[in-house]
């Protein structure tokens, strides 16, 4: 095997732009000089101006330009230093600017409590072959993973599989982009399947097709814009982006892009706290951007960006609120798009926001952002359970408008580029009882913001016993005789199912109208497999109680209410479908997910009420009286928190 010559070690970082000091004892036996990451040219272009020392810009990338896989020359070692997780997803777009090399050190300098060790996931291809060592360590508040390789490796390809394997795998966001390098990064985070371009340059090819779907480019004065889809040229002639001039090109307007997207993996409402143990901090201008403080301490310090990272969400995790003033509206508009960043990334995280009006502001937000902020009130923080169902409105706002996934769907949709229609959400609904197929097929009926189709499963009864309505969604029936296990009629239930998600619901419990759609935000925030509610809020029907229990929230957990889980078909089949049994069907799936490595999450449960009778005649034989043993509130009668918009016809549905 012939060894190729290298170079010296070569480092650059991203996210340490209000922390540059802590760069020089970050990783040990490297000194510098550091590179941002940001400023790297791309491949082929002429090194742009370089920074004052002061700023911790070295002059050695000319030595990462051009340097392709395997090449002679490679970098001897390349280091990346990460502020936090979310900055490491941000150099994964960027992965072709790193150079080859024969050893990759990766230091992620602070992580949530909830982020697990970076542990590469490896894909196919000559990257991992070449490995000879690996070590991953604990440093501080952060990780530290080395990696060395026989012959010369793609680093980047290394730090897009350390990103995968942090966050547990990724979904491909759709369309395909084109970014300029740099700050266009903070719109496909963790995404490697985008195509970088020099600025203002032709996007190049990819194995003789169009390199990207769309571009975006800089644009100094209004933000980055999208230029428009990439079409084929004539004959020889090369990709051309719609707004240039070129064979076979389709002259568009470029369009402003707006805020950039939200990276739901790491700025959601995972760790939410239900009891907070601070009061109300508050957003302020502070130098070249802002903070968060508290009394007089410092929380936060964020950059002018509003750039928001899941390090920043933890530290802030314990306050009941964050208020947001009215900025100067004579500071510009890069300061209202910064603070409108920032108020969409908390609201995103589940922390509520007390914002004073601002007109600009909320036209970056969007409406329906800017009107869920409008409801949150100082009065209506005090209240935990009232918090808590703000806090679920705010995310739902942010999360669908300003979540990566749902941006560039509307922004493909803008550029006149066809989308992959929405996934389809498969309902299991399985009664014995066909006096409750009308109230549970209504159930299913109110759900919104989803793609669904319903299969009814009649155990132990015909559809001619039963009175099932009519409704909106495609209904599919199973009819089974009594003596067919419970998770025998399942399973013949998923196999008619059409859906790429599988969701089990009960005939007598209640669900809120977007339970169907938060269970699918769950699942993009997360990345689990599978997901579902607590069941946190109980009907106890023969004492005529409400209660709310105490369950934790907002958290990969191995248990979830059996009425509420959503799982991918995927996983589904990979453990086995549900164990022919007549009991404990739900425990059986969830132990058999993770047994075959699937992640579990369970997600809040405000959109969920069981309800509880007698144990016998339930496959869940739990006893009324325990769920007394732990309880945080009752009510009298059947009572519905806000977001389950119950209406006076579902408090009247109280059938047996």
């Amino acid at each position: 095997m012939t060894r190729t010559a290298t170079r010296s070690a070569w480092g650059t970082w991203i996210g340490f732009e209000s922390c540059p000091m802590l760069l020089g004892r970050l990783v040990e036996g490297f000194a510098g000089p550091w590179t941002p990451l940001d400023d790297v040219p791309v491949p082929g272009l002429a090194t742009a101006p370089v920074g004052d020392a002061g700023e911790n810009r070295g002059d050695s990338r000319d030595e990462a330009r051009d340097v392709e896989p395997g090449a002679t020359g490679a970098i001897g070692c390349v280091v990346l230093a990460a502020r936090s997780p979310a900055d490491l997803r941000r150099a994964v777009p960027l992965r072709g600017l790193l150079p080859a090399t024969t050893r990759v050190r990766i230091a992620v300098a602070d992580v949530p409590p909830w982020a697990a060790q970076p542990l590469p996931v490896a894909a196919p291809g000559a990257c991992w072959r070449h490995l000879t060592e690996m070590r991953v360590s604990r440093r501080g508040r952060g990780w530290h993973l080395d990696a060395a390789f026989t012959e010369p490796v793609p680093a980047g390809d290394v730090v897009a599989h350390v990103a995968n394997g942090l966050f547990g795998g990724c979904e491909a966001v759709t369309p395909v982009a084109g970014l300029e390098g740099g700050v266009t990064a903070d719109w496909r985070p963790g995404d490697p399947n985008v195509t970088l371009t020099p600025p203002g340059g032709p996007v190049p090819d990819r194995r003789d097709a169009p390199g990207c779907d769309l571009p975006l480019r800089r644009a100094e004065a209004d933000g980055p814009v999208l230029a428009g889809p990439v079409v084929t040229g004539s004959v020889g002639a090369g990709p051309v982006a719609a707004g240039s001039v070129g064979a076979g090109s389709v002259v568009d307007r470029p369009v402003a892009a707006g805020l950039p997207p939200l990276d739901e993996a790491v700025v959601n409402p995972i760790g939410f706290r239900r009891h907070p143990s601070q009061e109300t901090a508050a957003l302020a201008a502070h130098r070249d951007g802002f903070v968060v403080t508290l009394g007089g301490n410092r929380l936060v310090r964020l950059p002018a960006s509003g750039r928001v990272t899941d390090v920043d969400v933890a530290r802030l995790r314990e306050v009941r609120g964050i208020e947001v003033p009215a900025f100067d509206s004579q500071a510009g508009q890069g300061r209202a798009s910064g603070v409108a960043r920032v108020v969409a990334a908390l609201s995103a995280a589940g922390i509520p926001v007390l914002a004073a009006p601002d007109p600009a502001r909320d036209r970056a937000l969007g409406p329906a952002l800017a009107a869920a902020l409008a409801a949150v009130t100082g009065e209506a923080l005090a209240s935990d359970l009232r918090r808590e169902e703000l806090s679920v409105r705010l995310r739902r706002a942010a999360l669908r408008e300003h979540g990566a996934a749902a941006r560039w769907r509307r922004l493909a949709l803008a550029a006149g580029l066809p989308v992959p229609p929405d996934p389809k959400v498969s309902i299991l609904l399985c009664t014995r009882r066909p006096e409750m197929v009308p109230f549970a097929v209504e159930q299913m009926e109110r759900q919104r913001g989803v793609s669904a189709e319903l299969i009814v499963g009649l155990h132990g009864f015909a559809a001619r016993e039963a009175a099932i309505p009519r409704t909106r969604l495609p209904v599919t029936v199973i009819e089974a005789p009594a003596a067919t296990p419970f998770g025998e009629v399942l399973n013949r239930m998923a196999a008619v199912a059409s859906g790429s998600y599988l969701a089990k619901v009960d005939d007598d419990d209640w669900y809120g109208p977007d339970h169907l759609a938060d269970l699918l935000l769950a699942r993009r925030y997360s990345g689990a497999h599978l997901v579902g509610s607590a069941a946190e809020f109980v009907y106890l029907e023969s004492l005529d109680v409400t209660i709310r229990r105490c369950i934790g929230t907002e958290r990969f957990a191995p248990l979830v209410a059996g009425g509420t889980m959503l799982v991918t078909r995927a996983v589904f089949e990979a453990a086995g479908g549900f164990r022919p049994l007549a009991r404990t069907v739900d425990g059986q799936l969830l132990q058999a997910v993770e047994a075959v490595g699937g992640r579990i999450y369970r997600t809040h449960g405000l959109g969920y009420v069981l309800r509880r009778r007698s144990a016998y005649g339930h496959t869940w034989r739990q006893p009324v009286q325990s769920f007394l043993a732990s309880y945080q509130e009752q009510w009298r009668g059947l009572v519905f928190n806000e977001l389950m918009e119950d209406g006076a016809r579902w408090r009247a549905e109280v059938r047996t």
